[in-house]
């Protein structure tokens, strides 16, 4: 399970607009490096933006086809691509009241990866959380899984390989 900003993509802040997402340097080859090694590769990102009101759902799913596209481009793939709506927050202007609520899906719950679980019969406690905020790492353990958390400006190449010289 992979976090997606500051992780898959350069953190520039709340990414709602295409031309704002980037990848970070060696994530085409992170995630070729874990398209080979025959596992799965699943996004699992918090998306407040639409919460807020700075974007629609439509927006971040094309974010996510652009995602899907730089990656392909490489050739690399991901498995699927998960996102949390919510922000339990209120007071934002223009913010989107159904989408102001405490969830079980917004990291640092589980929801998200329980969901992926049921989804493609993962075995969580065989699996892996990647990402760079505290939310991803309480979002993993939470679900049974092990975690690793990015440094600053850390490589999730680096990351991914890690994984492979702990096996």
């Amino acid at each position: 399970f992979l976090d997606r900003d500051g992780t898959i993509n350069q953190y520039r802040g709340l990414v709602y607009k295409e031309e704002d997402f980037e990848l970070e340097p060696c994530a085409v080859q992170a995630v070729k490096r874990i398209n080979q090694s025959g596992r799965l590769g699943i996004v699992i990102t918090n998306q407040p933006v639409v919460a807020r009101g700075l974007c629609g759902i439509e927006d971040v799913e094309n974010i996510h086809r652009k995602l899907s596209s730089l990656l392909g481009k490489e050739g690399a793939f991901l498995d699927d691509i998960l996102f949390c709506p919510h922000h339990p927050d209120r007071g934002f202007a223009g913010e989107v009241p159904e989408l102001k609520i405490r969830c079980g899906c917004r990291k640092p719950k589980p929801g998200m990866l329980l969901q992926a679980a049921e989804d493609f019969n993962i075995d969580l406690a065989k699996s892996w959380m990647i990402g760079d905020g505290e939310n991803d790492i309480l979002a993993g353990e939470a679900a049974g899984c092990r975690t690793i958390r990015m440094e600053t400006n850390g490589s999730l190449l680096d990351a991914v390989n890690r994984i492979w010289e702990e096996q």
